[in-house]
């Protein structure tokens, strides 16, 4: 498991950064991650150049402005905090480019980003960083709240929803009264007809197979059994998993949401996974923590970032 040692925020001087700020402070009230990097990639000034040279000499650069306004907000949360390092840095450029090379500079294992749901804003910056990234990546929405006391962690039982459990278990995100629900989404597939078994017969089958591999997963987390609960839904054909994801979620009234995301090679460069992609595409007023292997993307993120 790679540690969450090291956090990246990226702030577009909005209202969107109280909060990214607000919960970035909540998750380091926990022990666990040493180094919170505050970022904000800066667009040329539209100002005139006569017109900023009329304030006199005594003036604060455009850069020191931004800097003493992020310095000051970050300063309210993270002033008790004395065992996180906060560092506050702007760049000028692309917004990807740079933020992606200091994710690498920094070894930064979490992006922390907004996800905009009524204030302006696209969420492209967001996405782009998730699939171009071997940087694991938490969608803060602009209505979160402080507070973790029971995650949703969706699950196939694959080596990707085991690294998003052992986040889960083993990172600043295990608060003590944390509830964790496994969500399991199977389908029935069609091919049962062949087998001469019936619909009923079959889907149970595949119910006792989850919870027997749930089993294995307990077996080897033993801190889930005090913690954790299997929750196993049923797919229908025209279902879109995202949705039913999402709802389950909402359903059991989750903080955060976590899912551990299939990386890529440079042959398949944007593949997320589906059920990942699913999920980016809906608006949920729910934290989403998308966790991804940081060396399985080898080549061309170097090449990219230079």
């Amino acid at each position: 498991m790679e540690p969450l040692k090291n956090l990246l925020v990226g702030l577009d001087l909005t209202e969107m950064d109280e909060t990214l700020i607000m919960y970035t402070a909540f998750l380091c009230s926990r022990p666990g991650i040493e180094n919170v990097f505050f970022v904000h990639i800066r667009k040329q000034s539209d100002i005139p150049e006569e017109v900023i040279d009329s304030f006199g000499k005594h003036r604060l650069t455009e850069d020191e402005s931004i800097m003493q306004h992020i310095k000051t907000r970050v300063a309210e949360y993270f002033g008790q905090l004395t065992h996180i390092q906060t560092n506050v840095h702007l760049a000028e450029g692309a917004p990807l480019k740079e933020m992606l090379k200091w994710a690498k500079e920094k070894e930064v294992d979490l992006f922390i980003v907004g996800r905009k749901l009524r204030l302006h804003g696209s969420g492209v910056l967001s996405k782009k960083l998730l699939r171009n990234g071997r940087t694991s990546v938490l969608f803060v929405p602009e209505t979160a709240e402080p507070k973790l006391n029971r995650l949703v962690v969706s699950i196939d039982f694959s080596d990707y929803s085991m690294m998003a459990l052992d986040q889960v278990l083993h990172s600043a995100l295990a608060r003590p009264n944390l509830e964790i629900i496994c969500l399991h989404v199977y389908e029935v597939p069609t091919g049962y007809i062949t087998l001469g078994i019936r619909y009923e017969d079959f889907e149970e089958r595949m119910r006792r197979f989850a919870e027997d591999k749930f089993d294995t997963v307990v077996a080897r987390f033993p801190e889930l059994k005090e913690r954790a609960q299997l929750k196993l839904v049923k797919q229908e054909q025209m279902d879109d998993i995202g949705e039913l994801i999402v709802m389950e979620a909402k359903r059991a009234r989750a903080d955060m949401l976590a899912i551990g995301a299939k990386g890529k090679s440079a042959a398949a460069l944007f593949v997320l996974g589906s059920v990942t992609e699913k999920l980016l595409d809906k608006d949920t007023d729910i934290p989403l923590v998308v966790f991804k292997k940081k060396d399985e993307e080898i080549g061309f993120l170097d090449a990219l970032i230079g």
